[in-house]
């Protein structure tokens, strides 16, 4: 594989230019994390929203509480980004590659930026999933990610590129590698960590990396053996103090040291399902790692060692496991959604908690917990449940298009992408 950075070393005048100090650059998480979402499922990466609240009802049929909604102009499964007054999305197709900055409270386009193609991108990828819409939207498939500063964007090309976040001006990319043979889309979404920006690599070969944010200069990069992936990684401390990246693939799941790249521990949680490519993220609460897939059930390990402590392989109401959306966690229990079936789950013992059947199918977004309450993206209907051990439908949100993509909250703000446009939700 040939990897190119394009872009010039940024030095330490344009890294003072963007407010990043060389002491806050050592920093794990970019001031004012907590507040934004800059990565796929929110600050914690794993659906929980510590702070913040958003609406319960709205519906767009009668114009209630849809704050705006402006047209994408193209297409891709990844979720926003948001970050202070900005929100993020991609959008891509075989020949072309964009990222889409908006302003939070109007919907105005701010900017609009079309990556350079660099060499060492696959020219000949090609979609095989037989479905013609999969087709279209999985040239984006991955959620950008940005610090407040830059915009991290990887597409189905085997190209990860950065912008900044003020203007949508190209500063760096890299060419992963060869994903010709990737027919389901580069899907894995970076993350953010220290000064580095991490990214999971599914084609050839297949790696887990750390690069400068900076300048894209590789930190570290781990070749993977623990088989096929199109979940995005997580991060977890464990009681060592250590930063792990944490991904679900098939079969193992394997979690490496955020800081050096190398294997902390790898364990075959999904042993006995083979030939199942996995697609939803681990969820990480206390000390567990779980994971849910189709036709495996879920699964619970120990995040210090990876050892296996329990397995949910069938659920009393008869409903399966999810195929695209991960699980979340109020911090204490774990809540999965699948087939009209809300399913919640004691992350310590391994039981089900309760069962609830709810009016609406699950789609491929996950669920999300802000205020103590779980946002299920449902088609163009959203849930609203309470969460605990006694699950209760608290509101309702409708949208005269369907989304399969996760939300992201901020400022009192729901964003949510369908096929063709982005909404905001609130007032």
């Amino acid at each position: 594989m040939r990897k190119q950075i394009i872009g010039a070393t940024l030095g330490m005048g344009l890294i003072a230019a963007a407010g990043i100090s060389t002491c806050r650059a050592a920093a794990e998480k970019p001031e004012g994390w907590e507040n934004n979402s800059g990565v796929l499922r929110g600050p914690a990466v794993n659906g929980l929203y510590a702070s913040g609240k958003a609406m319960t009802e709205w519906k767009e049929s009668e114009k209630k509480n849809v704050l705006w909604k402006v047209e994408l102009g193209g297409q891709g499964w990844s979720s926003p980004v948001v970050w202070g007054d900005k929100v993020i999305v991609t959008i891509a197709d075989e020949e072309t590659r964009t990222v889409l900055c908006y302003d939070a409270a109007t919907g105005k386009q701010l900017w609009k930026t079309a990556v350079p193609k660099i060499e060492g991108t696959t020219d000949d990828y090609q979609l095989d999933t037989m479905d013609a819409r999969w087709d279209v939207i999985m040239h984006a498939a991955a959620t950008a990610a940005t610090d407040g500063k830059l915009v991290f964007a990887a597409f189905s090309n085997g190209q990860l590129a950065a912008l900044k976040l003020e203007d949508g001006a190209h500063v760096w990319s890299v060419a992963l590698g060869d994903t010709s043979m990737n027919s389901y889309g580069l899907s894995n979404s970076p993350l953010i960590y220290k000064d580095k920006v991490i990214m999971v690599f599914e084609g050839d070969p297949a790696f887990v990396a750390a690069y400068n944010r900076e300048t894209g200069k590789e930190v570290w990069k781990t070749r993977r053996t623990g088989g096929s992936s199109w979940a995005s990684p997580v991060l977890a401390k464990n009681k060592a103090g250590q930063t792990l990246v944490i991904l679900s693939a098939d079969p193992e799941l394997t979690a490496w040291n955020a800081d050096d790249g190398k294997v902390v521990w790898s364990t075959k949680a999904l042993e006995g399902n083979p030939e199942y490519c996995i697609g939803p993220s681990a969820t990480v609460v206390g000390g567990v790692v779980a994971i849910n897939a189709d036709n495996c059930g879920i699964f619970g390990v120990n995040l210090e060692d990876g050892e296996k402590l329990w397995s949910i392989t069938e659920l009393d109401d008869g409903s399966g496991f999810s195929d695209g959306a991960s699980m979340t966690t109020d911090g204490k229990l774990l809540y999965q959604f699948f087939e009209y079936s809300l399913t919640v789950i004691d992350p310590v013992k391994g039981e089900v908690v309760v069962q609830k059947e709810l009016d609406e199918m699950a789609c491929y977004g996950s669920p999300i917990v802000v205020d103590g309450k779980l946002y299920i993206p449902c088609g163009n209907e959203f849930m609203v449940v309470s969460t605990g051990t006694e699950p209760a439908v608290v509101g309702q949100g409708s949208l005269n298009e369907a989304t399969d993509s996760t939300p992201a909250f901020a400022n009192g703000r729901i964003f949510i992408r369908t096929d063709e446009h982005l909404y905001a939700v609130g007032k």
